[in-house]
């Protein structure tokens, strides 16, 4: 197998079936583009830099028909240096392929002086491509949050398939908990380590850290943690999460 084919091929496998909630019927997830780039300040730059230049960003995409494309800043909370030795994180999301593509056009046509602004604050020594399904759509909306990113393998001769199968029982389980947040499942795409060891990236935000204090003392101390790895603990295996706080850039949709 090459390596492109490699890095694809969980894509591949989600692109392949998921089940209705409704009627078990397989059917194709929709999966939308989700790039992430892991950058240093230079030398006399801050996070103040950074956001000095949002007023002209945001201009500069919402003034543009062509652009959807929201982004956030990510900064760590929780983490090990060995798994992210960058200062911060840069997450932005089209809500397809086309506007992805063609955003980016525009960016590289018209962007002009305002790219080598941002060129001049960081440095972004990794640049990675997700296809990103959605999971759980929390109803509670922020500028702001945390997210939480483990790596996980599917294990025992899983499928993607029987992952499908346990997120209605874990979604159903979260419903009876009316717990808030949202769950997504990152793919690995372009620009990901051609010697991967993982077959997904488990994503989950929450609105605040009140928010994810109180799901997570319902999850440590209220049988979510028996619940999920009676749910997954056969299917799936995940390390430990990382614990970014996430503060949104702007952008439109």
């Amino acid at each position: 197998m090459n390596l492109i084919s490699k890095a694809l091929l969980p894509l591949i496998l989600a692109l392949s079936f998921n089940i209705s909630a409704d009627d078990h019927v397989p059917e194709a997830p929709y999966l939308f583009p989700l790039e992430t780039m892991q950058c240093n300040f230079n030398e006399n730059k801050d996070m103040d830099d950074l956001m000095k230049l949002q007023g002209e960003w945001n201009k500069f995409i919402q003034g543009n028909e062509d652009i959807a494309y929201a982004a956030w800043v990510i900064t760590p909370l929780y983490r090990s240096a060995s798994d992210f030795t960058n200062d911060i994180a840069w997450l932005g999301v089209s809500p397809s392929w086309t506007a992805f593509g063609k955003g980016y056009q525009a960016w590289f046509e018209e962007a002009g002086r305002l790219a080598e602004k941002f060129n001049e604050v960081y440095t972004c020594d990794t640049r990675q491509m997700f296809a990103t399904q959605s999971i759980r759509q929390s109803e509670n909306t922020s500028d702001s949050g945390v997210m939480l990113v483990s790596n996980c393998s599917l294990i025992n001769d899983a499928t993607l398939m029987d992952v499908a199968m346990a997120d209605q029982k874990w979604n159903a389980y979260l419903d009876s908990q009316n717990s808030n947040g949202s769950i997504f499942r990152w793919y690995p795409g372009p620009g990901t380590p051609t010697d991967l060891d993982y077959s997904f990236k488990y994503v989950q935000t929450a609105s605040s850290m009140s928010a994810w204090g109180e799901s997570s003392e319902s999850f440590v101390n209220g049988g979510g943690l028996m619940k999920q790895a009676e749910i997954f603990g056969n299917i799936v295996s995940c390390d430990s999460a990382r614990f970014y706080a996430i503060n949104a850039y702007g952008g439109q949709q």
